[in-house]
């Protein structure tokens, strides 16, 4: 069991990479930034911050083929640690069942560990999707957890917020390719549409954006950090989702029968496909 749940607390958000070259040396720096802010009811990592992404493994795979002899114990170790401390802490891994990979998004603390499935693979990654979108229960209220692409589909944000959750962490890997103010939109836009405090933590870099940041549910960003290595902490009341949906109150007055078309889209849309490859193409005279 948790401890009762409190409304008022702090969050850390660690912007920080991948070690790749040495990685004793950075699951080491891991539980260090988790030992200096074990006092914060919650501490984020970004998107597979534990074991790497396989895209950056030269060759392709060979990450894979590090999970099976040497990383095995990694994750059973940060656990540990973290529950030794008291800690509370999401953190992105990579999991392994049989010859399947799965990108995961895990929530320690001293009573439990629980685990989120990315749901919402991109098309560049080769992981297996996960079926069920998650709210874990912890000392400082609901979380929900979603990853990196999952945050580019407006169901994600409902779907936790109707099962309850006050705080939603999106852990990313998004690349500087994907321009910070599309997703920083993104996700002010998950926040005052949901009513929900809002938590980003991003990798820096020289390929990745950084840009974390927490919004409140208003939309508002309470606190970022830039493209570069760093913590950011932010101090979140709960009660303010409770303020703000009596003030608003958009729950309250859902229609969800109007919105039945939203399940129905893709089969919509393959049948669209469908009769326009049916179709013969006809060709305009001059």
């Amino acid at each position: 069991m948790t401890k009762k749940t409190k409304r008022k607390g702090k969050i850390c958000i660690a912007q920080i990479n991948y070690n790749s070259k040495n990685i004793q040396k950075h699951v080491e720096r891991i539980k260090n930034i988790i030992r200096d802010y074990k006092s914060y009811d919650l501490i984020v990592f970004p998107e597979l911050i534990l074991h790497g992404h396989p895209s950056f493994e030269k060759p392709e795979g060979f990450l894979y083929r590090k999970m099976r002899v040497m990383y095995s114990a990694i994750s059973k170790d940060l656990y540990q640690f973290v529950k030794a401390l008291n800690a509370r802490v999401i953190i992105g891994e990579l999991k392994r069942w049989g010859e399947r990979y799965y990108n995961v998004a895990t929530y320690i603390d001293k009573y439990v560990t629980q685990s989120y499935t990315k749901t919402h693979v991109h098309w560049t990654e080769n992981f297996v999707p996960g079926r069920e979108l998650k709210v874990f229960d912890s000392a400082f209220g609901k979380i929900g957890i979603n990853i990196c692409f999952d945050a580019a589909f407006s169901e994600v944000w409902r779907v936790l917020s109707l099962k309850g959750a006050d705080l939603i962490v999106n852990i990313s890997a998004v690349p500087r390719a994907f321009p910070v103010d599309y997703m920083w939109r993104r996700l002010a836009g998950a926040a005052i549409y949901n009513q929900v405090f809002v938590v980003y933590a991003n990798r820096p870099g020289l390929f990745f954006s950084g840009h974390s940041a927490v919004f409140n549910p208003k939309g508002d960003v309470l606190v970022c950090a830039d493209s570069e290595d760093t913590i950011i902490k932010a101090h979140i009341d709960l009660n303010e989702v409770r303020r703000w949906r009596k003030e608003e109150e958009i729950y309250l007055n859902r229609r969800p029968l109007l919105y039945r078309e939203i399940v129905n889209r893709h089969k919509s849309e393959l049948m669209i496909s469908s009769t326009e490859a049916q179709e013969p193409k006809l060709s305009i005279a001059n």
